[in-house]
């Protein structure tokens, strides 16, 4: 896959719809090999439905959670966003030592993973954002959403691996293919 130019990022995601992160020293400071980030400083603030940057409550943006799974094991998350319809329950948080996107239910500590890797989430959101912008209605969206989700399955098999996984259950509602 090429390098996708930072303007295009902000093209797709808009100039007012961005914030920056500091990849440089994340790439420094934690363990996630340099190919788990994007390629590019920046987030995009809001995404429709499936992501969202705006936090308000007990975790900000790119604080740190560290998530006690056992005696001896203890995760360092970064957090990189949240879902809209939950932003205080549900977050996205970036393992520091592995690179994966991970969903964090804030209130039982239950972990999903989202993506095999920061840079996967950068992508999905960059083609999300792209197809949001392209969408011309509820005619041929589904048939889109199918070209759409075989496009990310390409970048990241991972995310939809799970049938019940973020990704698989939005895909199914934009594909109009829920039970």
């Amino acid at each position: 896959m090429s390098m996708r130019a930072l303007r295009e990022y902000v093209k797709a995601w808009g100039p007012d719809n961005v914030v920056r992160f500091p990849r440089s020293r994340w790439m420094r400071e934690f363990a996630a090999p340099a190919r788990a980030y994007p390629d590019v400083d920046l987030l995009p603030v809001d995404m429709s439905a499936v992501y969202t940057g705006y936090l308000t409550g007990r975790h900000e943006l790119f604080s740190r959670i560290d998530l006690e799974r056992g005696p001896a094991v203890t995760l360092r998350l970064l957090v990189v966003g949240a879902v809209p319809a939950d932003p205080e329950a549900t977050l996205f948080c970036l393992d520091t030592a592995s690179g994966r996107v991970l969903m964090l239910g804030v209130r039982d500590g239950t972990l999903e993973l989202v993506n095999a890797s920061f840079k996967a989430l950068s992508e999905f959101l960059y083609h999300f954002a792209e197809f949001v912008n392209q969408d011309t209605g509820r005619a041929g969206r589904a048939r889109r959403a199918a070209v759409l989700r075989s496009t990310l399955a390409k970048i990241d098999p991972a995310a939809f691996a799970d049938p019940e996984s973020w990704w698989s259950v939005t895909f199914t509602q934009l594909e109009y293919r829920i039970p």
